[in-house]
């Protein structure tokens, strides 16, 4: 048996952490490489997620409930970030079709180019195919709280959009990436579910791609049992195969719908076998393994050439919109030794800064060893005082630290500079510590939760300014 399929989205999700307790590396999220507007980077460390898929492969780290475990790699996203509320966009990249077909190239040869010439070091497989940019729930009039949803929606949209936006990156990252995987996604395109789109397969015949196609997790079961495209999971597998080319059912819907032989080879099942057997044998599965990618192990997850890597990616991601003058002097960067207060509901935070579909951080499979913004500030601030008072919370006042909006002031008000750290973070179900009763009020989002306003939460925004009112650096 083989298990297709492995996230990896910013980083290995299946690479553990060692004996010596390194851990895999958890590059930045997808709008922060963007932000980098750097291939050559985005490039590197695409191969460190291969290497350490890779590695992770050789060392028989199997899924654990948070990880697959094949040399797929599942990612990057390189769906559009078009509309703000979608709860995937911390997976994705920017709205800009060629910045993220540029990424996209970036990422596939990355993951895919190692020492080996004649072997793939993974099999990049770019998601979701395509303008795959609602997780739910919507009424028909745009309104929440309805049924139209990622597994129920069919997006309308012209041919000329279709080419000139969600295309560009898909196409180049097969053209000039050389991908060799696509995922299908969910939705319907035109009334199309896009598992079973010959558009997905008019890939092959125009772009060149030589690799294989895979669902969504189950989205060809959506082609009928929400979409009502077809009346039955056979019919469903049928269509994917012949008309979408898509080779792969990442879940059941193949199983129960292809039991009949004679019926599976008039679904052309045979070119689905070939191709996906094609990739395996492009990975070096069916060969002896003798060659470099084989004597991977522990030595390749974690190294300091790789944190150096993610700290520098990190740094070329910070985006500076304003460095205002106080006194005379810039504000940035702050001058060592004095008095500081950092507050907000980011002051602490830990695990809601980390995006979510990362493998092992900690070697305690925890969050622990994730440095708050609190900490590294009183590292940093040799000789000076930090005053740490959260006073606020995502959504309301309550907070980890057991601190009050009064007391935060009055540290503002104290101190030499303030930080306050603002701002969002994803809904529960990710192990990312936001309340699940915080995600009913539209601030928040993630995979299968789109936000309904794009602002911050009413009391964050009173909150911040109260703080700004203050006048401090």
């Amino acid at each position: 048996s083989y298990y297709w399929g492995s996230n990896c989205i910013h980083s290995s999700m299946f690479s553990n952490c060692t004996s010596a307790g390194r851990c895999s590396t958890s590059f930045p999220s997808g709008p922060s490489t963007a932000a980098t507007f750097d291939r050559e980077l985005v490039r590197s460390l695409a191969n460190v997620v291969g290497v350490e898929t890779r590695a992770g492969f050789n060392l028989k780290w199997v899924d654990n409930g948070k990880n697959g475990a094949g040399l797929e790699c599942w990612g990057p996203v390189i769906n559009i970030n078009r509309d703000p509320r979608w709860g995937r966009n911390g997976e994705g990249s920017a709205e800009d079709p060629y910045l993220v077909g540029e990424m996209g190239v970036a990422w596939a040869r990355g993951m895919q180019e190692g020492e080996d010439p004649n072997h793939v070091l993974v099999a990049a497989t770019m998601k979701h195919y395509v303008a795959n940019s609602v997780e739910g729930s919507w009424n028909p009039d745009g309104s929440w709280g309805g049924k139209i949803n990622r597994h129920t929606i069919d997006v309308n949209i012209t041919k000329q959009n279709l080419a000139d936006f969600y295309w560009p990156a898909f196409r180049e990252s097969i053209r000039q990436g050389k991908a060799k995987g696509i995922m299908c996604s969910y939705n319907s395109v035109n009334g199309v579910p896009t598992c079973l789109d010959p558009l997905q397969r008019a890939a092959r015949e125009v772009w060149g791609f030589d690799g294989y196609v895979t669902s969504d997790s189950d989205a060809v079961e959506d082609a009928w049992k929400y979409h009502a495209y077809v009346k039955t999971a056979a019919e469903a597998s049928c269509l994917a195969l012949k008309e979408g080319g898509c080779d792969i059912d990442s879940g059941n819907t193949y199983n129960d719908g292809l039991r009949n032989a004679s019926y599976a080879k008039a679904c052309e099942i045979d070119g689905a076998v070939a191709r996906s057997m094609k990739v395996r044998m492009d990975l070096g599965l069916f060969d002896p393994p003798t060659g470099p990618y084989w004597s991977y192990g522990e030595e390749k997850i974690g190294t300091d050439a790789s944190r150096a890597l993610n700290l520098r990616a990190a740094g070329e991601s910070l985006v500076l919109l304003r460095n205002p003058t106080v006194g005379g002097r810039a504000v940035l960067p702050l001058q060592k030794g004095g008095r500081v207060a950092v507050v907000g509901p980011h002051a602490n935070a830990t695990a809601i800064l980390v995006q979510l579909d990362s493998g092992m951080i900690c070697p305690d499979d925890t969050m622990a060893c994730v440095e708050s913004p609190a900490a590294a500030i009183r590292r940093h601030n040799g000789g000076g005082s930090v005053v740490v008072k959260q006073g606020h919370g995502l959504f309301d006042t309550t907070t980890d630290d057991n601190t009050t909006v009064a007391d935060a002031l009055a540290a503002a008000a104290a101190a030499d500079v303030v930080v306050l750290g603002a701002g969002i973070a994803q809904c529960a179900g990710h192990g990312h510590g936001v309340r699940p009763e915080d995600c009913w009020h539209g601030y928040f989002g993630a995979e299968g939760t789109d936000r309904t306003h794009i602002d911050l939460p009413p009391s964050q925004r009173d909150f911040i300014a109260q703080v700004l009112a203050l006048n401090k650096p």
